[in-house]
């Protein structure tokens, strides 16, 4: 509450008639990334983010001590506690080759054989990511269908974020180290979050 006081000269030079309902939550968002003492106190602006959700308007604005993303989770899970999150920077689905290559197949159990080896390569590394305790996966890039299976048979949530910037904070965020490529994390790989959760905000 002190802090609001100095902030709403401030914040009324940009948002006149709104610095009443702007300067608490900016304290409060300031506070909340401020570490503990006995560090100096200081504040990395990078650590403070401003998401705008369609409707409603100024007064419906608070603050959350987390990350908001702004789009829902890929599969059916939208609710994970006590979540350990794995991130890639990198998309869920079958690798490519850096050539182009040609598969001639002579018949139909050859594609039946091919599609299935794809099918059990993404199958294995889906259960390597859920055996190491991951909860949560995040992916920098799309998500294939097949991968997408997997991940809900293996009961994990799945969270796409193509943003390089939002991926680099989430890892901040959770303590989580972005992997290059798809195979399982280490438990010094993995991040923690208290509450993963999709919420539908409506008027």
């Amino acid at each position: 509450a002190k802090l609001a006081v100095p902030l709403r000269s401030v914040i009324a030079a940009k948002q006149l008639g709104l610095e009443g309902v702007v300067a608490p939550l900016v304290a409060q968002a300031c506070v909340n990334v401020m570490p503990a003492k006995p560090r100096k106190p200081s504040i990395n602006i990078d650590n403070v983010r401003v998401a705008k959700i369609v409707g409603g308007n100024v007064r419906d604005s608070q603050v959350v001590r987390g990350m908001v993303v702004l789009r829902d989770a890929e599969g059916t899970i939208k609710h994970v506690e006590g979540a350990k999150v794995a991130v890639f920077g990198v998309g869920l689905e079958a690798s490519e080759t850096e050539t182009k290559g040609t598969v001639v197949l002579k018949s139909a159990e050859e594609l039946k054989s091919y599609t299935d080896g794809e099918e059990a390569r993404m199958e294995a590394s889906i259960k390597a990511i859920a055996d190491s305790g991951a909860t949560v996966v995040v992916s920098g890039g799309s998500i294939s269908e097949i991968a997408l299976h997997y991940i809900e048979k293996f009961g994990l949530m799945a969270l796409k974020i193509v943003s390089k910037f939002e991926l680099r904070r989430l890892c901040r965020a959770t303590g989580a180290t972005a992997l290059v490529k798809l195979e399982a994390p280490t438990e010094a790989d993995l991040g923690r979050a208290d509450v993963v959760s999709v919420q539908e905000l409506s008027g």
